[in-house]
């Protein structure tokens, strides 16, 4: 799980330190604040580290490699420098126990990290990818240049993995009631959801929101999402419904309880209280980042509750209508 992560010069970020829960983490801000970069920076190292530990990496120089080689494919920037803040200056990014340094196009570790994740970190991009039939896309991204960053690719390989025997069904079944019917995969790698006494419906034919709930479930069913894991979603609400929006925190305040940490971004207010209420009844540690750009640079407001933070964008603007619709009302009775 992701404890800590430091920043300077990295994108919008000059000089910024965010602690983590081990919980539920709720980024949000404005447009342009940073909360993708964020989390793809935050996604990239626990990737890194991961697979400095399958891999068994034995080298300073080989860690340096694989750190690049992430960044460059969850970014696709045209060269490593153009992640910088102000190009003439070096970036560095920590985590608990272990530094980089972006200089001159090159990644520098200052050691080779004392421990690394036993699993594998999985991001939720705003598109879904059911529909672009994972084993295809995987053959796709490895054997061709697609303009398509690497989280795409590696949740696809995620949903790739055969079904576990035993799952539990505790958040699984109320997923299912809202999707109508099991998601299943066939030989030839396509997704159906299979909707009792009306047979398979390919994936591709069902909502996008209903797309999004169904790669959570595949996820469960197949083992990535176990405990230890961490799970980055970028705008969560992206294409739910309320009542949708409902349904996924539950599972997600369920997917704590199971030791899964969760990192989001959202713009959405309805979802940012939903989750905060979950977090109180259910006692859930969370931590939640307000990113807002101030003098070229953006800084980060956090806070154990929704509360603790001084500016929420949507409830500014929440407000801000409530007073334009006050205005209209009062000067359509004074005509």
């Amino acid at each position: 799980m992701l404890k800590s992560l430091t920043i300077k010069n990295f994108t919008v970020f000059t000089n910024t330190k965010i602690e983590f829960s081990p919980g539920i983490n709720i980024i949000i801000g404005d447009n342009s604040t940073g909360k993708s970069h964020l989390l793809k920076l935050a996604y990239t190292m626990i990737s890194t580290l991961y697979l400095f530990g399958r891999d068994r990496i034995q080298t300073i120089e080989q860690l340096q490699i694989k750190f690049g080689d992430k960044l460059n494919g969850v970014f696709k920037p045209d060269i490593l420098s153009n992640l910088s803040h102000k190009p003439l200056q070096d970036s560095q990014i920590s985590i608990e126990n272990v530094s980089f340094i972006l200089k001159n196009n090159e990644i520098k570790a200052d050691h080779l990290p004392s421990s690394y994740p036993q699993i594998a970190p999985l991001f939720f991009p705003t598109q879904e990818v059911l529909s672009l039939q994972p084993s295809v896309f995987i053959a796709l991204y490895e054997n061709r240049y697609l303009p398509i960053d690497e989280t795409y690719y590696d949740l696809c390989k995620a949903l790739n993995l055969p079904l576990l025997k035993q799952y539990s069904d505790e958040i699984i079944k109320p997923l299912e009631t809202e999707l109508g019917g099991k998601v299943v995969l066939d030989n030839n790698g396509r997704f159906y959801l299979d909707i009792p006494q009306q047979g398979k419906m390919e994936i591709s034919l069902i909502a996008e929101g209903l797309k999004k709930i169904a790669t959570l479930v595949y996820l469960i069913m197949n083992g990535s999402l176990l405990n230890g894991c961490t799970l980055f979603w970028d705008e969560t609400e992206a294409n739910l419904n309320p009542r949708m929006r409902v349904k996924v925190a539950k599972a997600l305040a369920a997917l704590t309880k199971q030791g899964i940490q969760i990192i989001l971004t959202t713009h959405d207010l309805f979802l940012m209280k939903e989750l905060s209420l979950l977090i109180d009844i259910n006692q859930i540690p969370a931590r939640f980042f307000s990113l807002k750009r101030q003098d070229q640079d953006t800084n980060i407001e956090q806070g154990k509750v929704l509360e603790d933070l001084q500016t929420i964008v949507s409830l500014e603007e929440e407000l801000a209508l409530y007073d334009r619709e006050q205005s209209a009302y009062y000067a359509k009775k004074a005509l």
